[in-house]
């Protein structure tokens, strides 16, 4: 297996050819791409014994319908994997930030205005320049599915300059904004939640050690972390949360076969086992398990309700003496039976809260859309260029 730090990379070591690669996974524009310049295999769908249509969730079939409207035929060539979408992660202990984020009517200012943010804020965006391309788009209101002329670029590029962000990064982003470091900043929501569901199992166990919580009373604990009220006995909260503007980047992850493939048969058998279900108990159930793991959600609802039904738990005075044999037992308290059911609680209240199954955002146009945002764009790679000077000259 290799990894590619972005699916441009990775686009160019498949096209180079020095790796006869069987499987890759690249995002939604980057199938585009490669079907446009004949670089895929097409699907043979009657090998995949755990692939239905009829089981994508709504928001994947509608990023379907739109990949198809862009390249006509590009669905019989890819398998979704994961999808999701981008958000903005903010600290909820400085003062007046959540209402800055949460309440501008422009959705995106809080990563481009400083004027709209409370004294101090330091604000990491994401480094990825396509991404952030399109975020600084959305903020100037200006079009995202063309090149833009030199003009908005330069928009752009001043926006970026003044902004002068705090810090660009990828994961760190998150652990800053998690360890205090950080007030602010753009983010995958599924990094966001995997940390959301752990700080969730961390304080209430901390809860429950210091005697500040009884076993029963843990899941009420839970929901009002996790509710609007967010603070337990006026000590305990979170500490952070994401605001996902209706106009975000949304995204799905896809298997695909190269078209010099050389074990094809196994590329299918592989990708079958990726989104399939256990057979029978003890058995390895991937399509849950990677999700679960990983935190971004899963194109399939049967996987994505079992994720949720994770939040429909009690805790009783068994998983009490559990802990405490376990305690006995030297196994650590953050590693016990008891924490990792408050956070399979916390995880599958989190998939609720921030992956809708149907999302119903009513478009300027007076339609109505079933998912977040929108996928990004099919760029040719002079204009990727562009865009990558512009902001290396902005963040020079």
């Amino acid at each position: 297996m290799d990894l590619g730090e972005s699916n441009e990379i990775f686009y160019s070591k498949v096209r180079g050819g020095t790796t006869s690669y069987d499987v890759v996974v690249p995002s939604d524009y980057m199938v585009e791409k490669m079907y446009k310049n004949n670089m895929l295999s097409k699907i043979d769908f009657t090998k995949l014994k755990n692939f239905s249509k009829d089981n994508l969730m709504t928001g994947v079939v509608g990023i379907a319908d739109t990949l198809e409207q862009k390249a006509s035929g590009v669905s019989s060539y890819y398998v979704p994997y994961l999808w999701g979408t981008w958000g903005i992660m903010y600290s909820t202990l400085k003062d007046g930030l959540e209402k800055a984020v949460t309440a501008s009517e422009n959705q995106w200012s809080s990563l481009f205005d400083r004027s709209s943010l409370p004294a101090g804020t330091r604000v990491a965006m994401y480094d990825s320049h396509l991404h952030a391309y399109y975020a600084a788009c959305r903020y100037l209101g200006i079009q995202t599915d063309e090149p833009l002329e030199k003009k908005e670029l330069n928009q752009i590029y001043n926006l970026v300059k003044k902004m002068n962000f705090d810090a660009w990064g990828t994961d760190d982003i998150k652990k800053d904004i998690v360890a205090k470091n950080k007030d602010l900043g753009f983010m995958w929501t599924g990094d966001f939640l995997y940390y959301y569901s752990e700080n969730t199992a961390n304080v209430v166990l901390d809860a429950y050690l210091a005697g500040d919580v009884k076993i029963e009373d843990i899941n009420s604990m839970v929901e009002i972390l996790t509710g609007k009220e967010r603070i337990y006995k006026e000590k305990y909260q979170i500490g952070f949360d994401i605001f996902i503007p209706e106009d975000t980047v949304a995204f799905c992850d896809n298997f695909v076969i190269p078209k010099d493939a050389s074990h094809k048969d196994l590329a299918h058998q592989f990708i079958d086992f990726m989104i399939g279900r256990s057979e029978g108990e003890n058995q390895v159930d991937p399509g849950f398990a990677n999700t679960y793991y990983v935190s971004y959600n899963t194109p399939y609802k049967d996987i994505y309700q079992d994720i949720r039904s994770l939040k429909d738990v009690s805790f009783t005075l068994e998983d009490e003496a559990q802990f405490k044999s376990e305690r006995t037992s030297k196994i650590d308290a953050y590693d016990s039976s008891l924490y990792w059911k408050i956070y399979d609680m916390a995880i599958g209240i989190a998939f609720g809260k921030y992956y809708k199954e149907e999302e119903n955002i009513l478009l300027p146009d007076g339609s109505i859309k079933k998912y977040r945002g929108d996928i990004l764009p099919c760029f040719e790679r002079n204009y990727i260029n562009q865009i990558n000077t512009t902001f290396n000259n902005a963040r020079a």
